[in-house]
């Protein structure tokens, strides 16, 4: 019963429930195909969010890794289709892909990252990592000319920035994480902490690449029990 609940309350039940009605299937006989549906959405929905918010690749392999993971899902897929004498492009296109841009699905994953860096930002991680990049001429290109002598002050510039990257993002996070209009706001920042105005660009660059470096890696963390699923059902289970 516990799966046919889980089932009845998808947002997209009503698709569901219309999706295998028409083809005379009980919600037992299709499990296997909706759980392997509902996977493939999810990691169509974790390359949407990082492809439109423009997100560093943090873990290489990993990406590699989910390319072949989506593959061998589609072959599950298509031995579930098989089994149930369905097309398989129907399959993608009335569920799968509508999953993937049910907003209902992907918001709250979002509104969990967005909880996540509002503490990472008060965290002694965030200024350890701030403190040991903000100054990486090989990874930035260029230098704050008085970093040395106000690194209080440019690390509370870093970290409102940081947050104010945050606040612009979270009405749409699909927006570009570079854009805003908010120009006041950021020249209010400026002035509060006497940052010169060459320096503080640099530091809105920086803010803004830690922000998505942590963005994209929360997005990793909140996607990995979907990578570990996937691999359970792909593989089978991984004995200690």
């Amino acid at each position: 019963m516990e799966f046919k609940e889980e089932i009845r309350r998808h947002p997209m039940w009503r698709e569901i429930r219309e999706f295998i009605g028409k083809r005379g299937m009980t919600i037992d006989e299709s499990r296997g195909l909706l759980y392997t549906v509902a996977m493939m959405a999810g990691f169509l929905i974790y390359r949407s969010i990082k492809e439109e918010a423009k997100l560093p690749v943090i873990r290489p392999e990993e990406e590699k890794a989910d390319e072949s993971r989506m593959e061998k899902l589609g072959g599950v897929l298509e031995y579930e289709c098989r089994q149930l004498h369905i097309e398989f492009q129907e399959v993608i296109s009335e569920l799968v892909f509508p999953m993937a841009g049910n907003k209902a699905l992907s918001e709250p994953i979002l509104q969990k990252i967005y909880g996540m860096l509002d503490s990472l930002v008060l965290s002694d991680g965030f200024r350890e990592g701030v403190e040991k990049q903000i100054e990486n001429t090989e990874l930035w290109g260029d230098s704050l000319t008085y970093y040395a002598d106000r690194k209080e002050d440019y690390f509370e510039g870093v970290k409102e920035l940081f947050a104010f990257v945050l606040a612009t993002a979270r009405p749409n996070v699909t927006k570009d994480l570079g854009e805003t209009n908010r120009e006041k706001e950021l020249e209010e920042i400026r002035k509060k902490y006497g940052i010169e105005p060459d320096d503080f660009w640099k530091l809105r660059r920086r803010a803004l690449e830690f922000f998505k470096i942590a963005f994209a890696t929360h997005l990793g963390i909140v996607f990995q029990p979907l990578r570990e699923e996937a691999d359970e059902k792909i593989y089978g289970p991984i004995s200690d």
